[in-house]
Formats: C-alpha cells, structure tokens, sequence
C-alpha cells in the first residue's frame, strides 16, 4: 500500500509510523525535498545521508544500530542511488538477501531510501525492492493537479500578508508551467518585493517574474539580448550571475550567435534566400529559425558587425590583462544596449 507523500509528512511529524524503513520515489521532487529538509530540520546532527554509488560493503555498518545509530537518540538515514549500490553487488543472490536482512534489523530508527524518479509496478515486484516493501512502506510524489498548486501559492501569499491579484497568480502559473521548485523561488522573491505595500498587481508581476531553467536560462537571456531588451535582458544577466552560471558561457553562446547571424544577414543581402542561407548555417529546427528571423529583423548589419567587434576586443581584453570576466562582459551588454538604444532613438 503506498502513501501519498503529503499524507505521510503529517503523519509522520504527528504520530510517528511504527515501520522504519521507507521507499520514496516520485515524478514530483520539490515535494521530496521539501519532507527531506522538513526531516533534517527535526532531527540535526541524527540526520545522515549516504551515496550508493559511494558506498562498499560498510553499507552494513553504516546500517547497523550499533555504530553510526551508537547513541541512544533516534536518528535518520536516507540512501540516494540505491540502485548504483545494488549494480556493485552484481547478481549476487546472497548479496541482496543481506542487504534485506540488514534494512529489516533497524528497528528504533528511520532509513529513506530515495529515488528521483517514479518506480513502476514491475520494478517494485522485483528484489530486493519487494521484500523491503514487505515490511517496509512505500511513499510517492505524485504531481499535483493544477488547482492544488494554486491554492498552495495563494496561501503562501496570504501568509505572508500579501494581497496579490488572481489574475497575477494565473499568469505566475502558467509562465512557471506550474513547476512548484520554480514557484517556489519566484514566490519568495515577489513576497519580498512587496513586503511593505502588501499589494502585489498583474503588471508587477509580470515586470518581476523570469523563469530560468537548466538550458533554457542563457537562451532566454540571448533572445532578450538579441531584441534589444534592455531591461529584460540586464535583469536576466544578474540572475543567471546569481545563479552561478559563467559569464564566459554566456559570452560564448552570444559569439556564436552573432557570427551565424552575421553571416546570415551577409548571405541574404546578397540575393540568398533566408530558408536555403539557414539550411547552410545549420539552422534546421523550426522554433530557431523563427528566432532568429526574429533577431535578423531586430539587428542590421552594422549591428551585428559591431557586436562581433566588441565581442573580439572583450575576450582579448580578459585573456590579455587578466580582467574579471563578470565585470567585463556586463559591460559590454550595458553599452552595447545603451548604444543600440541610443541609435534607435535618433532614427525616429
């Protein structure tokens, strides 16, 4: 029988379970997560986690009650890459059976052993998972539908005393595409923001609010970069900084950038058909052909020949004297903008 993760967070801070070892798994992380860090805040310095792709056959001793569980306080364990550990014992039957026998002698303290991914039923049914459900429980992170989410966002904000807009929630959810770990980071940001009004607006919101994930965060930061928008463009900047993404990765992604582009605009002016010029760059997918029609339409020539000027003299400026690759190319974006900004103003 599996428990919903939700379910067994209040019933395990409330009325502790009798069973002591747990398998979580679940298509929802942020909700593993936040009982993890819930769990470690309770327990402190008894709260201990172990790799198994890390760990040998001292797995045992870890696990035994007697060792790291010497002291009379009840602790918690949790075992992420589980199945990394089961792959150093190989086919070993005997193996497996001891590590069943091991999970099943702990009885005055709690093993999670935590997946970060969704186990089927099919892997469930097989060892050593089906004898450690035996007497073992099983918890599940199940996506939350919609709606959940939207209350659990509207009841932070009021919480928090914060009179935000419904319209200005909706359009937070689906620009996050309700991903809760998202939600929960630009959540917090926006309650700090409106900490002293107590009012949050959809123009606020919207002002405030750039989701960045994986990847997608230096794309979002070029196509904002490339349309000259300059606000966008310097907010999204400080945040892939604070986020600890390398300047020197993004700059080399503009580079690149601005070489097929400007090569583009050449080939184009020169009588060549933008569909066959891309196809020549290596510009097939459709949603970056859009793009960059898009960014040829918002940069001239000159633009782009200018850009990739600044671009040269930046990355000799680091590579020669040695100046801080943060410094230097924020202000290349803040003039290269500004100019861009100032030339448009002239021609209206």
């Amino acid at each position: 029988m599996e428990a919903s993760i939700i379910q067994f967070q209040k019933e395990f801070f409330s009325k502790p379970p009798a069973k002591r070892v747990f398998i979580i798994h679940g298509d929802e992380p942020y909700l593993i997560k936040t009982f993890l860090n819930k769990v470690k805040e309770k327990y402190g310095n008894n709260y201990t986690v172990l790799w198994g792709d890390e760990l040998t056959e001292e797995f045992y001793s870890n696990l035994s009650e007697s060792s790291i569980f010497g002291s009379t306080k009840e602790r918690v364990i949790v075992i992420f890459n589980f199945e990394d550990f089961l792959k150093k014992l190989g086919r070993k039957k005997k193996s497996k059976e001891f590590v069943v026998k091991t999970l099943k002698g702990v009885k005055s303290n709690y093993v999670f052993i935590v997946f970060d991914r969704k186990l089927q039923k099919q892997e469930l049914s097989t060892e050593p998972f089906k004898s450690i459900t035996a007497f073992g429980g099983v918890v599940t992170a199940n996506k939350l539908s919609k709606h959940k989410i939207k209350q659990l966002v509207l009841k932070k904000f009021k919480e928090s005393g914060i009179n935000v807009e419904e319209k200005a929630v909706d359009y937070l959810l689906e620009l996050s595409e309700y991903n809760l770990m998202e939600l929960k980071l630009e959540v917090e940001k926006l309650i700090d923001y409106a900490l002293e009004t107590k009012e949050l607006s959809l123009d606020e919101v919207r002002r405030l609010s750039f989701f960045l994930s994986g990847n997608a965060n230096v794309f979002e930061f070029l196509d904002a970069f490339l349309k000259g928008e300059s606000e966008k463009a310097l907010i999204l900047l400080e945040r892939l900084y604070m986020w600890g993404v390398h300047p020197l990765q993004i700059q080399k992604l503009l580079s690149s950038y601005a070489i097929k582009l400007f090569t583009l605009k050449r080939l184009i002016e020169s009588g060549e058909d933008e569909k066959k010029a891309m196809d020549k760059l290596g510009i097939k997918n459709n949603f970056l052909r859009l793009k960059f029609s898009e960014y040829l339409k918002a940069n001239e020539l000159s633009d782009l020949k200018r850009m990739l000027s600044s671009l040269r003299r930046l990355d000799m400026f680091q590579k020669l004297y040695f100046q801080p690759p943060e410094d230097t190319f924020k202000a290349f974006v803040e003039g290269f903008l500004l100019r861009s900004k100032k030339a448009e103003g002239s021609h209206q």
